[in-house]
């Protein structure tokens, strides 16, 4: 079955709630579990486009990350009802470029964003490997989608330490 370009998730979204055991000594969400916040907040997109763990689990593919940037805006407490948000930004035969944003529910701005890049990879091979293309598909259509959305304000950032001019 084939989903218009309209059924498509923009952007896709999860919500979990910030458990006791992602606080650290501050008393907020430590810097792994946003990672972790992130990487389960995508679900629901991999899920879509075929790319999820039940694809992992077949032996035939895989999606690893290969670098991401993370923004932090503000602390995530305990008992914290979170949304992810996760958008394509663009895509290639092997390739995956995501942003991600992890909101408070009812905040208007996010508590911090994720860029991030994935790579298809074969698991027989460990190397880097084409889509299946029903994934490609679905990618088509997902990109479609998500082309509307605003593009983000801090996409490509780079970290460094801004001086004054002496």
């Amino acid at each position: 079955m084939t989903l218009h370009a309209s059924a498509v998730p923009a952007p896709f979204r999860k919500s979990f709630t910030v458990l006791p055991a992602w606080l650290d000594a501050n008393g907020h969400m430590n810097v792994a579990f946003y990672l972790s916040a992130f990487d389960k907040g995508s679900d629901p997109f991999f899920d879509y486009c075929g790319l999820g763990w039940d694809y992992t689990k077949s032996g035939a593919g895989s999606v690893f990350a290969t670098g991401c940037n993370l923004d932090f805006r503000y602390e995530l407490l305990e008992d914290d009802e979170l949304e992810v948000t996760t958008r394509l930004l663009d895509y290639s035969d092997k390739l995956l470029h995501l942003w991600c944003e992890v909101y408070r529910r009812g905040e208007s701005s996010p508590a911090a964003t994720q860029e991030a890049l994935f790579m298809h990879v074969s698991l027989q091979t460990r190397k880097s490997a084409a889509f299946p293309a029903a994934s490609l598909d679905r990618l088509g259509q997902v990109h479609q989608a998500h082309a509307v959305l605003d593009r983000p304000g801090s996409l490509g950032r780079t970290l460094e330490i801004r001086r004054k001019p002496s």
